[in-house]
């Protein structure tokens, strides 16, 4: 049946592929053309969107883009060939991608450099470079979409600037208001940025299932949780400069910074009644610093402070108990980075490049638990207080060669020693990419690569605590591991226009969080927790269909087969694979040529899969974007629409060796406005955004 099902994708996708082909004028296959660079050797065509240079994909941006309704760098990602949106977010064929500016080494969030790459024209990127298999030179391992940047070269005093707003409603109303602005004189450039984001939101969680102990008593879950949150201004902030001294060199500095304060009020009615607020305050500080020099050499250093508060007030009852406290949480991170890296040419057919990169991070952690008179339970957990360090040294060092005119190659090997309290161990990393091209427009690349994924500080705590009520409790485990990848990838690109790729990939130590219906009590064990292995392997076909000027689309479908296994996962062992499929789509409609003004639609949809034990159950969604540009394209006006028909979120169950859970998350459309206005031909500079990807939110 799987068989079946993936010949009939490849033979759907060949047929339209062919019929465009047949249909297609030969201009516009010729403009469509790719070339690849080598040291003595360029086979062009006119009008490239792509070219091959080592493991990297690299795409013209600006080439793909033409004629669509693209506001900014990061919509410009989008249409890439394999590039799936998910929301705010993007993937690269089915996996989760790394996203990087101008090849910088630095401490770099997701969220806030998706942010940064929203700020810039789409018009500033050079071109975007595509990788499966990151060489180690980049400190990125898996996948990787590289933006480079137009570097400024004009001498001449300017100043530049971009205002947005957005205001939008999914149940509630969210704001955005952002300010860039760009001066530049001589050998000095200072930019800086200010973001305001304000508002509320709203959604619920209907729980329900069936809870056994091990006495056998049975116990009916029915609950629902209504969580109001009321996201008061949060601030984000920068102010960067550029010195370039001399021909060749630059001094780079930034500092950059947040400041998030919110409130929760949450209300659980069933078989447990309970009311929470929460008030919650984020800070963060970063100063980085960049130099370098024209032999290839690089020196760098990045400073990190962040820090969490949160105050909780909890009332709960179930089953004739109550739990009353106030706990007071807080992580505070110190991490502090330098690097040094260099990369030249080893005669005219070989690069090689080779650094270190250090990282040292303090983690201060601590809670504490109040029971206030009404509390009739001693279930309180310990408090917690905490100093725990880390230490990462990496030391990498890689190459490419052109092979031949039609094969090249690009390969690395890095060495991490990782050390805290709770591992301390070496690993090898290696990465290699071949790439051979029988002609022009054709290519095929084998990639092999390996990752390391670290959990989150704060799920490694040995620390208990409370979401809704006193059923659901989220524990620390500080037993987890780092997960590590191994990957197989082949990808081939035909007539520059279709993309296929075929994947298989093992990951030991998998760790992902799950819910547990404990056996002793009642009560539900959110946790994140190591599995013995996940694996997945499938294809994925990318097809671009353009009839006619006024029509652009583009369909990716997905086969892909996992499996996941845990030998010790409680008292209950699993060992689950499923086959399943995803379709990711979109179109856009001009509707005359002399304005610009466009409707974009996207689409996704995915079959059943599995999270580990957990079940989760066919999703999708449906955009709607409608576009308006005037005075020469410095104004955009944006009216969207996401989730049209409610369909996005998903009710994850557990049937699984008595395990009987399922929830219920409420799912609301979005109606949004956004304007943008840039003056003075502004142009958003690089700057790097700051890791918090395992610190606690």
């Amino acid at each position: 049946m799987r068989k079946t099902f993936i010949t009939s994708i490849i033979m759907l996708l060949s047929f339209t592929a062919n019929a465009q082909e047949a249909t297609d004028s030969a201009a516009v296959a010729f403009n469509d053309s790719l070339f690849q660079t080598l040291p003595e050797l360029m086979v062009t065509g006119n009008k490239p969107i792509v070219k091959v240079e080592g493991a990297k994909l690299v795409f013209d941006v600006n080439q793909l883009t033409r004629d669509k309704p693209v506001d900014n760098a990061f919509d410009a990602l989008k249409h890439l060939p394999g590039v799936t949106p998910q929301g705010d977010d993007i993937s690269l064929g089915g996996m989760s991608v790394a996203l990087m500016i101008n090849g910088k080494l630095t401490s770099m969030s997701r969220e806030q450099v998706i942010t940064l790459l929203k700020s810039m024209p789409a018009d500033r990127v050079k071109n975007a470079e595509m990788m499966y298999s990151a060489p180690a030179r980049y400190q990125v391992r898996g996948a990787l979409i590289n933006v480079t940047l137009i570097k400024e070269a004009s001498k001449d005093t300017s100043l530049q600037g971009e205002l947005y707003a957005k205001a939008e409603s999914k149940h509630e109303a969210n704001f955005n208001e952002r300010a860039s602005l760009a001066f530049h004189k001589g050998i000095v450039s200072i930019d800086g940025y200010y973001s305001l984001t304000h508002g509320k939101s709203f959604h619920t969680n209907d729980k329900t299932g069936i809870h056994t102990l091990d006495n056998g008593e049975k116990h009916n879950i029915d609950t629902r949780m209504v969580t109001h949150v009321d996201s008061r201004p949060k601030h984000d902030y920068r102010i960067a400069a550029d010195l370039d001294f001399a021909k060749n060199h630059q001094l780079s500095i930034s500092y950059s910074g947040s400041y998030k304060k919110k409130g929760q009020h949450i209300e659980m009615t069933g078989m447990q009644t309970s009311l929470m607020d929460n008030l919650i305050k984020d800070i963060l500080h970063n100063v980085h610093l960049d130099y370098t020099l024209p032999i290839g050499l690089n020196l760098g250093a990045d400073f990190t402070y962040y820090e969490d508060n949160v105050r909780q007030d909890m009332a709960s009852a179930l089953q004739g108990e109550r739990l009353c406290f106030i706990t007071t949480s807080q992580q505070r991170i110190n991490r502090s980075k330098i690097f040094a890296r260099e990369e030249h040419m080893l005669g005219k057919k070989a690069r090689v490049n080779y650094g270190m990169v250090y990282t040292h991070i303090i983690d201060h952690s601590r809670q504490d638990y109040v029971s206030t008179e009404d509390t009739t339970t001693d279930k309180l957990p310990s408090p917690l207080h905490s100093r725990r360090t880390e230490d990462i040294l990496n030391i990498y060092g890689g190459g490419s060669m052109n092979l031949s005119d039609k094969l090249s190659a690009e390969f690395s090997l890095a060495a991490e020693h990782s050390k805290t309290t709770l591992w301390d161990e070496w690993d090898f990393y290696p990465t290699l990419s071949t790439t051979y091209m029988p002609s022009s427009g054709h290519m095929w690349q084998l990639s092999f690569s390996t990752e390391k994924k670290y959990p989150e500080f704060w799920a490694v705590q040995n620390v208990t605590s409370y979401f809704g009520g006193q059923y659901e409790h989220i524990v620390g485990n500080p037993a987890l591991k780092p997960s590590k990848e191994f990957s197989l990838s082949l990808v081939h690109v035909l007539h520059n226009k279709y993309m296929f790729r075929g994947w298989f990939s093992h990951t030991k130590d998998y760790f992902t969080q799950t819910m547990f219906q404990a056996r002793d009590q009642l009560v539900e064990i959110d946790k994140f927790d190591n599995f013995d292995f996940y694996q997945n392997a499938g294809i994925m076909i990318s097809s671009p269909w353009k009839p006619a000027w006024w029509l652009d689309s583009r369909a990716t479908v997905f086969g892909e087969w996992m499996r996941v296994k845990d030998s010790d996962y409680y008292d209950c062992p699993f060992d689950r694979n499923i086959a399943y499929a995803m379709l990711s789509a979109n179109a856009t409609f001009r509707f005359v040529r002399s304005h610009d003004l466009s409707l974009t639609i996207n689409g996704f949809a995915r079959t059943k899969s599995y999270q580990g034990p957990l079940d989760l159950p066919a999703s999708g969604n449906l955009d709607l974007s409608l576009r308006y540009s005037f005075l020469s394209g410095n104004a955009i006006l944006t009216l969207y629409c996401n989730d049209l028909f409610q369909t996005m979120m998903i009710t994850p169950e557990c049937n699984w060796s008595g395990q009987n859970l399922r929830c219920k998350y409420s799912c609301f459309r979005t109606v949004g406005l956004s304007f943008t206005y840039r003056f003075g031909g502004y142009k958003a500079k690089n700057r790097e955004a700051v890791d918090t990807s395992r610190m606690k939110k």
